[in-house]
């Protein structure tokens, strides 16, 4: 490593970005949220709007100011990396997030992630999943297999230089093209059931367990991907998926009953989680996103899988949401956010682009909701609960985009394409609260003619 800031500096621009960042997704956050769209949304835009698609040019009075440093640090090289070239006169968007800050804002993100999944695995109530888990496993698989099914028929369009880096293999990019349709906004599924009064029946109980089971498989599939880019063997590859078996056994099999038994040692006398049952939850979060991250699941199934771990007994779920919620969803994902928008570039599109987009995303809406609409028929709901777990699926929210960043480090996809991806992250998700209200009307009507007719 060479050139580049030196620490004090680091640290100086790293508060900074995290002051912009923060104003920046609390402003648009609660702007989003005025006209009925979910805060996460206004949270992806936020980070557009620091990016290059914004502040992508030039200010001399401002890039010239010795303050920022910006050829200082534009002139870090990281290990391994290539010799400066001449770059063009910085941009807004390089002088105040340069790559030094940017690589400790990403790590606080995934941070982020790790601690997000694992409020979002304590909160799943798994008890009341027994006797559902045919349903779940049929609507997961049609959730998966059908994104698997459409990413091969939308591959001849997008594996272009346009969108695919020249030297991906036709499979590899195949499969994380089917990473990205596959994904669904777990989070957001629970909160609008809970809003709608649907959570506790058996349509919510499933759409909300095949959507963690969704998370993992998506994960496992992206895991695929990287090993078909980085050509590991069909052996290395079941090798991943028979430890990713053992490892997902022993969290629910021995970690959970270890911690059942051990639930009332974390609740003070008070009836209150102490400070050090927290360290200790927090350990057990760190250590699974390590194995999960060495597997190459990455550290969000790792800390989705701790918190379903954690025991339904003494109230635990509702006090660590109630401790960990505030800083962990209003403080340290807007910073995921913004370092997805950081990276994301909607200038780089034109018209030369828009047919790839237009496959993506309608293959991305379509294959969700299909999915979603036969799974549920075929699990014994009636057509009107099938439509609202097609819309359901049909959101992303922003795992979509831990899958395009990943597939963009990985120089799998180009910068176009994971711009693309952002873009279905945003339509899918804001589409979800209208679309989930019409179709919760439907059904709510369907229920009241049936009663009728009865």
């Amino acid at each position: 490593m060479s050139g580049g800031l030196k620490g004090a500096d680091v640290l100086f621009f790293v508060l900074l970005d995290i002051a912009l960042i923060l104003v920046a997704a609390r402003t648009v956050g609660r702007t989003f949220e005025r006209i009925g769209q979910p805060r996460v949304v206004g949270e992806i835009v936020a980070g557009i709007l620091l990016g290059p698609t914004i502040l992508g040019f030039q200010i001399a009075a401002v890039t010239n100011a010795s303050w920022l440093r910006c050829e200082a640090a534009r002139s870090f090289v990281p290990p391994g990396g290539p010799p400066p070239a001449q770059p063009p006169p910085p941009t807004l968007t390089e002088c105040l997030f340069p790559a030094q800050s940017r690589s400790v804002l990403a790590i606080i993100g995934s941070l982020a992630l790790a601690l997000f999944m694992f409020l979002v695995g304590s909160q799943l109530d798994t008890d009341r999943l027994r006797g559902l888990w045919p349903s779940i496993s049929v609507a997961s698989v049609l959730a998966v297999g059908i994104p698997i099914a459409a990413a091969f028929a939308i591959t001849p369009v997008l594996f272009t230089d346009r969108f695919a880096a020249t030297d991906v293999p036709r499979l590899a990019f195949t499969a994380y093209i089917a990473a990205i349709l596959a994904v669904t906004a777990f989070p957001v599924m629970v909160r609008i059931l809970q809003e709608l009064g649907m959570d506790r029946t058996k349509m919510g109980g499933v759409g909300i367990a095949s959507a963690a089971v969704i998370t993992v498989l998506m994960f496992l599939l992206l895991n695929v991907a990287n090993g078909i880019k980085q050509e590991r063997g069909a052996t290395s590859l079941l090798a991943t998926l028979a430890m990713t078996v053992l490892y997902v056994g022993v969290m629910l099999f021995v970690v959970r009953p270890l911690l059942a038994g051990r639930a009332n040692a974390l609740i003070g006398p008070d009836g209150t989680i102490g400070m050090a049952a927290i360290v200790w939850l927090v350990v057990l979060v760190a250590a699974s996103c390590v194995i999960s991250d060495r597997l190459g699941l990455g550290p969000i199934v790792g800390g989705f899988l701790a918190g379903v771990a954690l025991p339904r007994t003494a109230g635990l779920g509702p006090q660590l949401d109630a401790r960990l919620q505030p800083i962990t969803v209003g403080v340290m994902l807007p910073i995921f956010l913004a370092f997805s928008g950081l990276n994301t570039n909607l200038r780089l599109l034109g018209w030369a682009w828009m047919p790839g987009i237009v496959a993506l995303l309608v293959a991305a809406i379509a294959c969700k909701w299909l999915s979603g609409l036969v799974g549920g028929r075929l699990t014994g709901m009636t057509w009107a609960e099938g439509n609202l777990l097609g819309v359901l699926f049909n959101c992303r929210g922003l795992l979509v985009l831990v899958v395009a960043l990943a597939a963009l480090q990985q120089k799998a996809i180009t910068p176009q394409l994971q711009a693309a991806a952002v873009l279905v992250a945003l339509v899918t998700t804001m589409m979800t609260g209208p679309l989930a209200a019409w179709a919760g009307g439907k059904l709510t009507e369907s229920r009241i003619e049936e009663g009728a007719a009865s």
